[in-house]
């Protein structure tokens, strides 16, 4: 922040600096050191709103996310640690300005470290809530009173704001001295009670604002001129996109839900929905799927606490979005058989709350399972059914309208085809979304495409114009708005005037595009468009060949490399492109490694055993009326695919003893079943498999 210039006051003879200002207590970074997975869920779900909360697997993992001298208040998971003395040495000399607490399950080795001021508190593991809450009080004035005294995080070690290097014992005298304002404030805070090192209060985030009410006072010091400051607030500010900070401000928003315990509901604020908001907009942010896995340890034990206290809607809902955040946890077999003891109490609840979790697969087969067993009556069961299209068709349109809200930020406006604002609009809209549903993202998208349109034509890119007419055209633009757009291209066109000569600018526009990895795309401005435009132009041209070799050499790599990511379509076009401009030796062997591509894939997925498959859905066999009544028993062979989703398709029925008897009861359970994805490659394939389902009555 920059400061303004002290002025001079009347009858002082030199100008005075301005008593420096009280520091602003911001948000403090804090960070849990565990590899324990089931720690996080006993702290994270009652953390004070003024520390932003994060979780690390190790110490290691800390000095590599966390830059050195940075503020924080650091939670050490001391258990397993050795080397616990040195381990806490290297923490404390990674950044004078951490305040720490220590977990562990021995407090012999802490006292003492509280007592000397090398950490703030000890908390015996398993955790007491107000005693946690009571040490992060205390290591958040820790943290602030360091910073008062040391100052922010400098941009260079060892250097002043004006380049002048900091002798090393002033570094660190200003360490000791952190340290020995650490040890002062803790000894004064606790009143040098070796036994009992933190005060307990209350368990909630009153505490900690108690706690931090007053600021700490910060030692007064040379004041930095206004480029300095300006330049410190530039390089402490780096820039990001509007997309980045919606996510951070939806993963903010979603960390302190959980801490209000706002897990699930409301649907519109709670933390599920904030976490899979963030997703929308950035899939690939491991922030976001940590949050939902934390989350899904919350959920799981709510379950259980759950039916304990015989909770069954509670409980119900809660397996429900945990099996919607991994439907591949193992834990969830478990509960399935200990609610299939209840169905007969539980009733249409258990098929509401998959609705409400958004599972909708599990969902219709519930209800299958239900109209079969006539557990619940066919009017319910109707309702059921609209509940669930309802439902189904709301999640499907809401989604998208976000996917076409994430797109414009991300200025994906009709690029990729199939991932585009205008992509996702026309399949909200085949989804059931209604034209008021739509209304400020369609007159959103439409104001943008007009506005990219009109910016080709100022800079002649007039093909480029043609396609956003005819996507706003194909949006459902009131064509008197398309037909002025088209208009305005027209009268470019015939305004356009010749360029002269055509040979040298064709020939310096196919090698800028081939330098900038243009070679084919886009179609009407790469590197072979303007090849081609030069041989109708210039056929004798000297510099032909060589374009040409080069241009065909970058295409021969992209089909390599499309080959390689087995994607033979997209290698077969590039190979055709490549043949265009003649004979290469590259171009047969990548042909004959299509050929093998392809009948790889004519001879269909590998086969696997089917024991060799995780299940993530149990196999429910329901047994003939006919055949339990005539005490029959027997076998069904099938063959089936496991989809790269883990569904069962193609399945076949192989073999049957007795022939017809068992075959539809067989090829219903196995088609219900669901396997998570096998992988080649890093990616998720088919493969085929084969059981042998057998039929045999109870002894």
């Amino acid at each position: 922040m920059t400061k303004a210039a002290p002025r001079p006051q009347a009858g002082d003879g030199a100008a005075k600096p301005p008593a420096p200002a009280a520091p602003k207590r911001q948000k403090l970074a804090a960070f849990l050191v565990t590899g324990d997975v089931e720690l996080w869920p006993q702290i994270g779900a009652n953390l004070p709103a003024k520390l932003n909360f994060r979780q690390i697997d190790s110490v290691g993992d800390l000095f590599r996310e966390v830059p050195s001298d940075a503020p924080a208040v650091v939670v050490w998971d001391a258990r397993g640690c050795t080397e616990k003395s040195a381990e806490l040495s290297r923490i404390q000399s990674h950044s004078a300005r951490f305040a720490m607490l220590v977990l562990d399950d021995d407090d012999s080795a802490w006292a003492s470290a509280v007592q000397h001021g090398q950490i703030v508190a000890f908390v015996p593991v398993p955790v007491d809530q107000s005693r946690l809450i009571g040490a992060l009080a205390g290591a958040y004035e820790e943290a602030n009173a360091r910073v008062a005294l040391l100052g922010e995080r400098p941009a260079v070690p060892g250097r002043t704001a004006g380049g002048k290097r900091i002798p090393i014992m002033r570094i660190a005298g200003a360490t000791a001295i952190a340290i020995a304002v650490g040890a002062a404030l803790v000894l004064a805070r606790h009143g040098g009670d070796e036994g009992n090192p933190v005060r307990p209060q209350s368990a909630n985030e009153d505490s900690l604002s108690a706690a931090t009410s007053h600021s700490a006072p910060r030692t007064p010091g040379p004041a930095a001129g206004p480029e300095s400051a300006a330049a410190d607030a530039s390089s402490a500010a780096p820039s990001s996109s509007p997309s980045e900070e919606k996510v951070d401000a939806l993963i903010d928003q979603a960390q302190r839900a959980m801490r209000d315990r706002h897990f699930i509901e409301p649907a519109d604020g709670s933390a599920l929905s904030l976490y899979r908001g963030a997703l929308v907009l950035d899939p690939s942010s491991g922030e976001a799927r940590q949050g939902l896995q934390r989350l899904a340890e919350v959920l799981l034990a709510r379950v259980q606490s759950a039916l304990d206290e015989r909770q069954f809607d509670a409980a119900l809902q809660a397996l429900e979005n945990v099996r919607s955040i991994d439907p591949g946890d193992k834990r969830l077999a478990a509960f399935d058989d200990r609610i299939a003891k209840l169905r007969a109490e539980l009733g249409p609840a258990e098929i509401q709350a998959a609705i409400n979790a958004q599972n909708f697969d599990r969902a219709a087969q519930l209800i299958d399972q239900a109209a079969r067993a006539k557990s619940v009556s066919e009017p319910k069961l109707n309702q059921l059914r609209e509940d669930l299209r309802r439902h189904r068709v709301e999640s499907d349109a809401t989604r998208l309208v976000a996917l076409i809200d994430a797109r414009m930020q991300q200025d994906q406006l009709v690029d990729p085809a199939n991932d585009s604002a205008a992509y996702y609009l026309t399949q909200a809209r085949k989804a059931g979304a209604t034209s008021a549903d739509l209304q400020s993202q369609f007159r959103e998208l439409s104001r943008r495409l007009l506005l990219a349109a009109h910016a080709d034509i100022a800079q002649q890119r007039l093909d480029d114009a043609d396609r956003l007419a005819n996507e706003l055209r194909s949006i459902g633009v009131p064509l008197s708005q398309v037909a002025g757009l088209q208009h305005d291209i027209g009268v470019a066109r015939v305004q356009r005037a010749p360029v002269a000569p055509e040979q040298p600018r064709f020939l310096d526009l196919a090698r800028a595009r081939l330098a900038q990895g243009s070679v084919v795309e886009p179609e009407n401005d790469s590197a072979l468009h303007y090849l081609n435009q030069l041989k109708a132009a210039d056929p004798q041209n000297p510099s032909l060949a060589q374009i040409s070799m080069a241009v065909q050499t970058q295409i021969v790599a992209q089909a390599r490399a499309a080959l390689d990511a087995a994607q033979p379509a997209q290698a077969e076009s590039l190979l055709q492109l490549s043949a265009s401009l003649g004979p290469s030796p590259d171009v047969d062997s990548l042909r004959d490694r299509l050929r093998s591509a392809h009948a790889a894939v004519v001879t269909g997925p590998q086969e696997v055993a089917e024991a060799s498959l995780t299940r993530t859905r149990t196999l429910d066999i329901q047994y003939p009326t006919s055949a339990l009544s005539d005490k029959t028993e027997g076998t069904v062979e099938v063959a089936y695919i496991v989809t790269p989703k883990g569904a069962v398709s193609d399945l076949k029925v192989l073999s049957s003893s007795p022939p017809g008897v068992f075959d539809k009861a067989a090829a219903s359970a196995v088609a219900r079943l669901r396997y998570k994805p096998v992988l080649g490659g890093g990616k998720p394939i088919a493969v085929s498999t084969r059981m042998l389902v057998i039929f045999r009555l109870a002894k």
